[in-house]
């Protein structure tokens, strides 16, 4: 039984299949959390960066940016 048949099914589903849902289902999950999180580290560093350059910037030109 296919991971979709079982999540549609489950009340009929054997507890083998049942099982290897369970465990493809974990390690996904698993995975996709820590990617997640690696991509939240990327996004808070561009985002320190940005504002790094972005503060430089204002002390050069200007707040309003217009020198």
């Amino acid at each position: 039984m296919s991971l979709k048949e079982t999540i549609e099914n489950y009340k009929n589903a054997s507890n083998i299949d049942l099982f290897k849902s369970l465990n493809f289902l974990k390690e996904r999950f698993e995975s996709d959390k820590a990617r997640v999180i690696e991509i939240t580290y990327q996004i808070d560093a561009v985002e320190s960066d940005y504002n790094k350059l972005y503060e430089e910037y204002k002390k050069r030109v200007g707040s309003d940016g217009d020198k």
